[in-house]
């Protein structure tokens, strides 16, 4: 019977118990009317709980409809990896980043959206999560569905499956394309605080070489006046401008310029020269150790003997009462410390040389600041010490795709450690030609939008005895190049400028000369090393570059590798 029929059931009952006593005792009706007060007090309780229980269902539903809400509409991604990293849920704010619709991403992969470039950034990552529970952060780009792409943070989190074996991932995904760009701003805004004080040293040093340079050519004009010789002065002053140019230089290798020409080397013959031009007529002496069997190393040999000498240069300058700088150089193919931010692969190969002084130590507080430029208690314009020195250092290990690394203890010394892009491939050295051929072909075309380089160019490949025409832009090097073509008379080489101020530059000729003639043989030349002509200037058509300042001995050195190249060689009479 339903527990609501119980007000009929007590009605007949009492009704019945009007009647008479029926053969119920008195007890018997008591006891009656307790348990059908009991029933009712149930029946209360059980619609109280129905109430109580609808009531918890309905805040469910709005709970869940919030979580929903919530998930959906958050203002970062959300999503969950099942197996072989396929996404199993995700929400609104996660599609609309990727521009796709929720159902077409569920079962896809998610490094499907990963930027191609960041792919192994990602799978580092996961590698990373393998055995761990704790959550993980990575900064990568993503790409959307029209191509765009934008730079996300993943926060990860493993979990396991309930029911199942194996692991989900779950992944909250931020874009923070705005914090990068922001980030950039305020690296810009160090980079240009940083040039601002670099100005100021570049200026106190270039104008202490000029001073230089002028001082010694008024020395040898009244020298020549008064009959004595000049060749000291004018070699002091030629050595002053060969320093200036250097300065140039490592300016441009700090502002992002100077690109490398990176060719497997021989680590120990520049590590020896940048030793011996570091601690020349100092009294620091050095010991060097290079293993049997040490890597080729991938760089550019000037530039990494200017960081190397630097580096040494830096150390020296910590030990004015003399002493001795260890060299060591080694074969490494690991990367030491897994966090460590490189340009290169992990597994890939260096050679590291190590760098260690006996002088006073960096404080702990400074050490993040030595890799600043003029940073140092020094006056400013001293061109040594931490000056540039370990700036420039740094600049040019980063452009090799190497990194430097320095410890420091106080009163006892520092070691620097500059990690060297290398190969385990054998170089192959090519055949050295001893037979000194007269070239044919002397005739030279130079072309420059500055009359003063045309003119001393003219001079230098003159004295080379070469026959010399010159241009002032692209256009006129074109049309006598083609002339002297018709005429039976060509030209055997070509110098070009790679930058004319309004005209077309050397890039531009040299396509021009290569339609005309596509055996034509181009030196280009610049005085600013940061364009990726100069570093691959045979991507480009060019035979070999040369960069202002050049010396006689430059030029000629240049010219005779063409000679070379063609199986003659031009020899200076």
């Amino acid at each position: 019977m339903h527990i609501g029929n119980l007000d009929e059931l007590r009605k007949r009952a009492v009704e019945k118990l009007g009647a008479g006593n029926h053969g119920f005792s008195e007890n018997f009706q008591d006891g009656f009317r307790a348990v059908l007060h009991e029933l009712q007090t149930y029946q209360i309780e059980l619609e109280l709980q129905n109430e109580e229980l609808r009531r918890v269902q309905e805040e469910l539903v709005e709970t869940r409809d919030q979580y929903v809400d919530l998930y959906d509409f958050a203002p970062v991604g959300y999503l969950t990896l099942g197996d072989k990293n396929l996404i199993e849920e995700v929400n609104l704010t996660m599609a609309d980043l990727l521009g796709e619709e929720r159902k077409s991403l569920l079962g896809r992969p998610f490094s499907r959206f990963i930027f191609p470039e960041d792919q192994d950034i990602f799978y580092k990552h996961l590698r990373e999560l393998s055995g761990t529970k704790s959550r993980r952060v990575c900064d990568l780009r993503m790409q959307r569905k029209n191509g765009d792409w934008f730079w996300a943070r993943l926060e990860c989190v493993p979990k396991e499956k309930r029911h199942k074996s194996g692991m989900r991932l779950r992944i909250a995904v931020n874009d923070i394309t705005e914090a990068k760009r922001l980030e950039n701003e305020i690296i810009k805004a160090k980079k240009l605080e940083a040039t601002a004080l670099l100005a100021g040293g570049i200026a106190h040093d270039f104008n202490n070489l000029l001073a230089v340079i002028l001082g010694n050519l008024d020395l040898a004009k009244e020298d020549m006046l008064l009959g004595r010789s000049i060749a000291k002065g004018l070699q002091t002053a030629r050595e002053a401008c060969l320093s200036a140019g250097n300065l140039t230089r490592k300016f441009l290798t700090f502002s992002a310029g100077g690109e490398p020409f990176k060719e497997p080397t021989p680590a120990e013959a520049f590590i020896t020269d940048a030793v011996s031009l570091a601690l020349a007529g100092s009294n620091v002496n050095s010991e060097s150790s290079f293993p049997e069997g040490l890597w080729p190393v991938v760089v550019d040999a000037g530039q990494m003997t200017q960081a190397i000498a630097n580096v040494i240069s830096n150390a020296r300058e910590a030990m004015p009462q003399g002493g001795v700088i260890r060299i060591r150089a080694e074969n490494v193919d690991s990367i030491p410390g897994k966090n460590r931010e490189l340009p290169g692969n992990q597994d890939a190969k260096y050679v590291k040389v190590s760098i260690q002084d006996q002088g006073v130590g960096i404080p702990e507080d400074i050490l993040p600041k030595v890799f600043d430029p003029y940073f140092s208690s020094k006056e400013m314009g001293q061109e040594k010490g931490m000056g540039l020195g370990l700036t420039v250092a740094y600049s040019i290990l980063k452009k090799h795709g190497g990194f430097i690394d320095i410890a420091s203890q106080p009163n006892i010394g520092t070691t620097v450690s500059m990690y060297l892009p290398a190969t385990d491939k054998p170089i192959v050295s090519l055949e050295t030609r001893t037979e000194h051929t007269p070239l044919v072909n002397n005739r030279i075309l130079v072309m420059d939008d500055e009359d003063l380089i045309r003119m001393v160019t003219r001079n230098m490949l003159e004295r080379l005895d070469y026959d010399v025409e010159v241009a002032c832009d692209g256009e006129e090097a074109v049309e006598l190049y083609l002339h002297a073509l018709l005429e039976g008379s060509p030209f055997g080489s070509v110098i070009l400028d790679l930058t004319i101020k309004g005209g077309m530059g050397g890039r531009e000729t040299i396509k021009r000369l290569k339609e005309i003639d596509p055996h034509v043989r181009a030196i280009v030349v610049s005085g600013y090393s940061n364009d990726p002509v100069m570093a691959n200037f045979k991507e480009y058509g060019f035979f070999d570059a040369l960069h202002k300042p050049y010396r006689l001995e430059d030029l000629e050195r240049s010219l005779r590798a063409i000679a070379h190249a063609c199986g003659k060689q031009f020899s200076r009479v």
